[in-house]
């Protein structure tokens, strides 16, 4: 996966100028001090443009495929491209850039110890501690930084989350936003470059300050994580780490040879900054590029690579506006269009859980039981995992969550949750190998409006030789999968709620049919159903039964015998008549693999 940016503009000074003073924070030298030879600020501009000129002159060759022209598919201002290719990898940095990084920031150390309050040289050694993956260093020249406002508590923001303290992180920039004017506040909480068109639409109707933009903002941000069962948001943390960067590069040389422009911030803010470089070092059709520049180091395309793999950064307007209602398909990291791209760290590999969950009503409360098996995803066998169970109501910024760690690779987790839709969120960890396996989707309950009886999801299990009569007893067999070998008997577990205490007639139907598109009715589903035991004839399973006595929760159980089944995808539909009401129904789909 490749995030690249294209720099073919005309080339500019090296040397970068004197930054203006940022916001919250005193200016540290005038025009004629900055112009002095022994000047720390005029030092450090002078040994940070070398430097980038050093980096161009030795940046590798890039070999894969560059967009020109009309090709580029994300173009960004007039100057820029933007593409997403996981087929290529950068080349590795050479040693003689990494060598002269270290020398600059001795250079940069030095003068810093001279004015710990001068924000550019703080800004710089942040930098470039970060670009050389050290942030814990990062974080000890934030924390020795003197400048008055707001700056050295950005500086410590962005190194933490480099460090993937996420909640220190998260509280540090609330400490940078409330020092900020509440125009700035504005300016750095803003989410216009991340969203879709049709989200925007919707957060522009809301003014900043507003308790309705803050809460929209609280809302978006919970619901773009990528991990919900870890402390601290990451996802906007990056977006702040993202607006400190912004500032750091301001005024400031960089690989592109060129000025810090408005549309290289664009291109920043929406895929974070680039940790990789190489260069294309001629233009397409093979002359060199800016022949009339006198400096070899300006006659090249240089091309910057984002950290990869990077996902969808926030999720599409339908996903926010009704996240219980979402399918797995709607969180997809990759489903255009993607405005905005994140890579976290914890998630380099970013896999789908193999799983199976069920939804089950305690009084007003949900219980949600989920079994998982993950001892078959690669690099995971040996590594400490953590688990995570998120259940979020509605839209609100909030859930209940069970998070467990050093669970292991096969097991089963459950939460409790206000009744009714939920958007549930099921991951397990790995962060030694940086992996994260994750199901996302909006879970409900069966459809029973307006009847009194009704039902809780079905679930599958290994009969275990006796009849559960709560779900509590099916835990430790439950299948980790919607997926059963034709061989296998398969248990099937449900609950039907608010049946008479007195005990009442039950009409429970059951049918295993070919799940297809194709319209039909209940008897031809049954006709066409493929034996619920070892029987020849195509027909349901139906039984005359009684309701629990003396508790309005009915328990039940099948036993299904699958041998003479096709492999392929069914449909297994329960119905239950009462007297007085409509059928209410539970179906789940199963795949019968050979």
């Amino acid at each position: 996966m490749l995030l690249a940016a294209l720099s073919i503009a005309q080339p500019t000074t090296a040397g970068a100028q004197p930054p203006a003073p940022i916001a919250g924070a005193a200016a540290t030298t005038t025009a004629a001090e900055a112009a002095a030879p022994q000047d720390p600020r005029a030092l450090a501009q002078q040994a940070q443009a070398d430097f980038e000129r050093v980096r161009r002159l030795n940046l590798p060759r890039y070999r894969g495929k560059v967009p020109t022209g009309r090709a580029c598919p994300e173009p960004v201002g007039l100057n820029w491209c933007y593409w997403y290719d996981e087929t290529n990898s950068m080349p590795p940095e050479p040693d003689t850039i990494a060598r002269m990084r270290d020398r600059l920031l001795r250079t940069l150390d030095s003068l810093g110890t001279l004015e710990p309050g001068d924000n550019w040289i703080s800004g710089q050694r942040v930098r470039y501690e970060v670009e050389a993956n050290r942030p814990a260093k990062a974080l000890e020249v934030a924390r020795a930084c003197r400048t008055v406002g707001w700056w050295c508590e950005a500086l410590a923001g962005l190194s933490l989350h480099e460090m993937g303290r996420y909640a220190d992180a998260e509280a540090t920039f609330e400490r940078v936003l409330a020092s900020m004017s509440e125009r700035d506040r504005c300016e750095w909480r803003d989410l216009t470059p991340y969203l879709d068109e049709d989200t925007r639409r919707v957060y522009i109707r809301t003014r900043c300050g507003t308790p309705e933009r803050a809460a929209y903002e609280a809302r978006v941000w919970w619901f773009a994580r990528t991990r919900y069962g870890m402390p601290g948001n990451d996802s906007r943390t990056e977006h702040f780490s993202r607006l400190t960067y912004a500032f750091i590069m301001r005024d400031a040389a960089s690989a592109y040879a060129r000025g810090f422009d408005e549309a290289e911030r664009e291109l920043l803010v929406r895929f974070g900054w680039p940790r990789q470089w190489a260069t294309e070092g001629v233009a397409p059709g093979g002359r060199p590029m800016f022949t009339g520049a006198d400096d070899p180091s300006l006659r090249v395309n240089v091309i910057g690579a984002e950290p990869t793999p990077a996902h969808r950064f926030i999720p599409p307007a339908n996903v926010l506006t009704s996240p219980a209602a979402s399918d797995s398909t709607e969180w997809a990291v990759q489903r255009p269009p993607v405005v905005a791209r994140y890579h976290p760290k914890y998630a380099s590999k970013l896999l789908m859980l193999e799983h199976q969950q069920g939804l089950f009503r305690r009084g007003d409360t949900a219980l949600v039981v989920l079994a998982y098996d993950v001892s078959k995803v690669p690099g995971l066998a040996g590594q400490r995992l953590d688990g995570a169970l998120v259940l979020t109501p509605g839209t609100t910024p909030a859930g209940q969550s069970t998070i467990r760690r050093d669970i292991p690779a096969r097991g089963t987790l459950t939460v409790r949750a206000p009744w009714g839709p939920l958007l549930m969120s099921a991951e397990i960890a790995a962060d030694s190998a940086s992996t994260l396996v994750r199901a996302r989707y909006g879970v409900r309950p069966p459809f029973a409006v307006g009847a009194r009886v009704s039902l809780s999801d079905l679930v599958f299990f290994r009969p275990f030789g006796a009849d559960p009569t709560t779900v509590e007893e099916v835990l430790p067999h439950l299948l980790a999968t919607q997926k059963v070998r034709a061989r296998e008997k398969v248990g099937i577990y449900w609950e039907a709620y608010n049946t008479n205490p007195a005990g009442e007639p039950m009409t429970i139907s059951l049918v295993v049919a070919p799940d297809d598109t194709e319209p039909e009715g209940r008897a031809s589903r049954a006709a066409r159903a493929l034996r619920l035991g070892r029987g020849a004839d195509p027909v349901s399973l139906s039984v005359q039964d009684r309701s629990a006595r003396g508790v309005r929760v009915t328990p039940r159980s099948v036993e299904v015998d699958l041998a003479s089944l096709r492999p392929g995808d069914y449909l297994v539909q329960l119905e239950i008549d009462v007297a007085g009401q409509y059928t209410v129904r539970a179906d789940r789909r199963i795949t019968v693999i050979p």
